[in-house]
Parts: C-alpha cells; sequence; structure tokens
C-alpha cells in the first residue's frame, strides 16, 4: 500500500520536521535577525583615545554578536542537510519507494549541500572579520583611529541587504489620509503674499557621546569596600585586668559530597564557621563544624584535644594548630544537625602567617580520622586578626 502514496504523502513526517526546525529557538523560517551596526561619528579624528577605544570594543562586540547569527544559520542548513540524507538513504533502502520519489529526495539533497556549504562560508568569513576587529581593538589608540572606519565597513557589509519596502507601503505612508488634518492648504487656498513666512527652527545640535574614563581605583572588583569590624565580646576582666574580645563569627567554608547531595535535600553536608578572639596576651583561633548528619557521632567520633589542624596557603607553606579542649559534639534540636568547636592557640609565629598569608585548604583531625576541606574565604583569618589588633 505505501508503493501507492504520492511523493508528498510519503514526505510528510520529513516537512514537518522542517517546519518544526524553521520555527524553532533562534529563527523564524528562513528569517534571522542581526543586530544593527552602530554608525560612527563624524568626528571621529577629534576624538579622544578613550572614546575611540570605547568605540573599538563597541564594535568587535557587535562583529560577535553578526557572528553568531551565522553561526546560527550553518548549524541549521546542516541539520537539515543530515534529515534530507537520512530521508534520502531510508528511501533507496525501500525496494517499494518509487523513481519519482528518490529523484524529489536527491535533488533536496543537492540543494541542501549547496545550502550548508554557502552557509559556512559566510560563517567563515565572518569568523575573519571577527578576529581582524578584534585584533584592532587591541591596537593603540594611533593604530585603532586609522583603522576604524574599515573595519566598521567590513562589518557592516556582513549584514544582509535591506528588503525594500512595498510601494503600497511606501505610498500609504506619504499619502494624505482623510480622516487626517492636511498640513498643507487645499488647492483653492491662497496664502496671502504680504504674511511673512514662518521661520525654519534650527535642526538640533547633535549630542556629543562622553564616556567615563576606567579608574582602577574605584574598580570594587579590584578594591573591595573594607568589611565593617564587628566584636562579639569586648570585655575586661576585674580582677586581672586583662581584655577578652572576640570578632563575629564567619563561614570559612561549606562543603557536601556529591554522593550526599541527593539525600540532604538542599543542606550543606558541612559548614565551618571561623573566627579570631584575644584573651589578654593570647590569641585563639575559634573553629565551630555545623555537621548535617543524625550519625555524625559514628562517621566523624569526637574533636579530641591535641588534634591538629593543618593549615595549607597560596603559597605553598603549611601550618598546624593544635587543638585546646575536645569536644564530642552537641546534637541540634532537630536531631539532625550536629555541632563540634575547637579552640587553636595562636603563638608568635602562627600569628605573623595568618596576618599575610592566604588560605588555600585545611585538614581537619577527626577521631575517625582526617578529613581534608578547599577554604572559601582565602583571606578571613588575616581580615578578623587586622579587625582585632587594630583596637
Amino acid at each position: 500500500m505505501f508503493s501507492h502514496l504520492s511523493t508528498a504523502a510519503r514526505l510528510l513526517p520529513f516537512l514537518i520536521l522542517l517546519v518544526t526546525l524553521s520555527i524553532g529557538p533562534g529563527a523564524r523560517g528562513q528569517h534571522y535577525d542581526f543586530p544593527k551596526i552602530d554608525s560612527l561619528p563624524a568626528t571621529l579624528d577629534t576624538l579622544p583615545d578613550d572614546e575611540i577605544a570605547n568605540l573599538a570594543l563597541r564594535l568587535a562586540s557587535q562583529a560577535a554578536d553578526v557572528r553568531e547569527v551565522f553561526y546560527r544559520k550553518a548549524q541549521r542548513a546542516t541539520l537539515e542537510r543530515e534529515v534530507l540524507a537520512e530521508q534520502l538513504a531510508a528511501t533507496l533502502a525501500d525496494t517499494s519507494a518509487s523513481a519519482e520519489d528518490v529523484k524529489v529526495l536527491t535533488q533536496a539533497v543537492r540543494d541542501a549541500q549547496k545550502a550548508e556549504k554557502a552557509a559556512l562560508q559566510d560563517l567563515q568569513k565572518a569568523d575573519r572579520v571577527l578576529s581582524a576587529v578584534q585584533k584592532m581593538a587591541a591596537q593603540p589608540p594611533r593604530v585603532v583611529r586609522k583603522n576604524l572606519p574599515k573595519a566598521h565597513q567590513q562589518v557592516s557589509a556582513l549584514l544582509p541587504p535591506a528588503p525594500e519596502r512595498p510601494i503600497a507601503e511606501i505610498l500609504e505612508s506619504v499619502g494624505v489620509r482623510s480622516d487626517t488634518p492636511s498640513a498643507l492648504p487645499p488647492p483653492s487656498a491662497s496664502v496671502p503674499s504680504s504674511e511673512p513666512a514662518p521661520p525654519i527652527a534650527p535642526p538640533p545640535p547633535l549630542r556629543r557621546l562622553t564616556f567615563r574614563k576606567y579608574d582602577p581605583v574605584a574598580d570594587v572588583m579590584r578594591n573591595p569596600p573594607a568589611r565593617a569590624c564587628v566584636l562579639t565580646t569586648d570585655t575586661r576582666d576585674e580582677f586581672s585586668g586583662e581584655r577578652r574580645r572576640e570578632v563575629q563569627r564567619e563561614e570559612l567554608f561549606r562543603y557536601t559530597s556529591p554522593a550526599l547531595r541527593p539525600y540532604l535535600q538542599g543542606r550543606e553536608h558541612i559548614i565551618c564557621q571561623a573566627s579570631v578572639s584575644q584573651n589578654g596576651k593570647h590569641f585563639f583561633l575559634n573553629l565551630t563544624f555545623t555537621i548535617s548528619d543524625a550519625n555524625a557521632k559514628r562517621t566523624f567520633g569526637s574533636l579530641p584535644k591535641n588534634s591538629i589542624a593543618l593549615f595549607k596557603f597560596l603559597n605553598g607553606e603549611t601550618l598546624a594548630l593544635t587543638n585546646l579542649r575536645a569536644d564530642e559534639g552537641r546534637m541540634g534540636d532537630d536531631k539532625i544537625i550536629y555541632l563540634y568547636t575547637g579552640q587553636y592557640l595562636l603563638d608568635a609565629i602562627a600569628l605573623k602567617k595568618m596576618q599575610k598569608g592566604l588560605l588555600d585548604k585545611l585538614r581537619i583531625a577527626w577521631a575517625t580520622g582526617y578529613e581534608d576541606y578547599e577554604i572559601h574565604q582565602v583571606d578571613l583569618i588575616a581580615r578578623q586578626l587586622g579587625c582585632l589588633l587594630k583596637g
């Protein structure tokens, strides 16, 4: 029965697929939206160097957008050619297929191959133009000022010509509608010659674009604002006169094994918060571990006294601190979270290293063994010590 179907009926599934490709993301039939290329100011020679540099970077960004459109077109052309080739192969393998079906599909494959070749050539041309514009934008201002018009012309040449407007649309836009008062007097009306013609207002002056010069000092990514120094404890002992202070705890790192994520329902397995404190002449590092694990006692055991916390700095150096207090762990009210706290003495050597170094990793010795963690806030301890010592 299949052999009696017409060519259009047999190609119906393929035609449906092509329609799906045409209306998919990034495509509206055969139409692609190219970005608009900004025109260059007429006073290009008088613009300062920073504005010239900004214009070049803007042109490079628009060239990248144009290249992205050609990339989508080439992708779609390749996909259409592959679908047609598969359909042709299936038709050739079907002994009941007619010669007309084979002929139609063979021609369709050839047309798709030509379209794919043209799309790939356009993509290669866009790649060359984009590379040239990016290299031009990285040159000194004198070279950029000289080559910017040529680069702008090359990018503009990549765009397809604007479609011509239908003659009816043009006539409608310039014609006089019956429901709109005409700006011109009717033929029978006469304008007295004695009345002076109204003055023609001069066109508004062109507004010159101004660009703020980049200031590295004001860049918050390079120079972030200083964080507030918050002390949770600041007292003086009535008998010894020694001062006791502690900085507010902040998160040092958090860690969840990928294997545990499906079972924790969005919770983090381990969160470590750190704070530094001072008691007279002695300084301490306090680490608080919040563990979301009802079996933490069995998994981690305790945080033994004299256990080691080994810090590794970004420069490769290491520092071993000793825990001064044992902690068996305290269960939270929800019966799931366990809290462990370790207190580590910072002697003169450790204090100096922590003030100047940036942290990388931390190894904690639990009662059941040690674990390594990657530190996220690498400057946290140094910043807290600066806060504590400046007072």
